[in-house]
């Protein structure tokens, strides 16, 4: 678990009354209005390509307070694509844990545990605030060492309303942006695989996004 989260899941549990809300937000129409461009991920230490597939990422701009939704973040997905060409058209969401960990700690879990050949197209979302979307860090520098000074940066620059949104629930709403986002041009079946914290994360998606995925697993 990152430590930093841990603080951001305290401040946002003392506010579960607020997270506990839903929005008037329509994720559908926000995400047709904003579709994926993909484009190479520059994500250090990552291959472009590995085991057959060919990997690309998508971030997409998204309001940070969805009840206030003034202010954007970056949420960012990474996607490994089969190089063969198939007709498999389904497509497996992947939520990694931490709290704080990024879609890409599931990278080589999920290169070596799906083979290329079997055409599935694998998905790796960031949870905001981590990975390559907007970091949630102590200092200018990408610091993640939690002091005082780093409570304070992070009140600074968020203020508590602003950490408040680095919640499940704020989560869940990407969620259904970057997937109803990558169906406008990828239509197919989506399922949605969770482990460790990412089951929270699932279980809160489709509380309040039903019908928008196919399949789940909670690991």
């Amino acid at each position: 678990m990152s430590l930093i989260f841990a603080f951001v899941l305290i401040i946002t549990l003392l506010a579960q009354q607020n997270d506990a809300q839903t929005t008037s937000f329509d994720a559908t129409a926000y995400a047709l209005q904003n579709r994926c461009a993909w484009l190479p991920c520059g994500a250090s230490g990552f291959p472009s390509s590995q085991l057959g597939y060919a990997i690309d990422c998508c971030a997409l701009e998204v309001p940070l307070n969805y009840a206030n939704p003034d202010r954007t973040i970056t949420i960012s997905m990474a996607r490994l694509s089969p190089q063969q060409a198939t007709n498999e058209t389904n497509t497996l969401f992947m939520l990694s844990g931490g709290p704080g960990g990024s879609g890409w700690n599931l990278f080589y879990n999920a290169l070596g545990s799906i083979p290329s050949s079997l055409g599935m197209t694998i998905i790796l979302p960031d949870h905001r605030g981590t990975g390559l979307s907007t970091a949630l860090t102590c200092d200018d520098n990408a610091s993640q060492t939690v002091d005082s000074a780093c409570i304070t940066y992070l009140l600074s620059k968020w203020g508590r309303e602003g950490i408040n949104q680095f919640s499940v629930t704020s989560a869940a709403h990407d969620l259904s942006i970057q997937i109803q986002s990558y169906q406008t041009d990828n239509p197919g079946r989506v399922g949605v695989l969770a482990v460790s914290y990412g089951t929270l994360w699932l279980d809160r998606f489709l509380q309040i996004y039903p019908t928008v995925v196919q399949a789940s697993v909670m690991d």
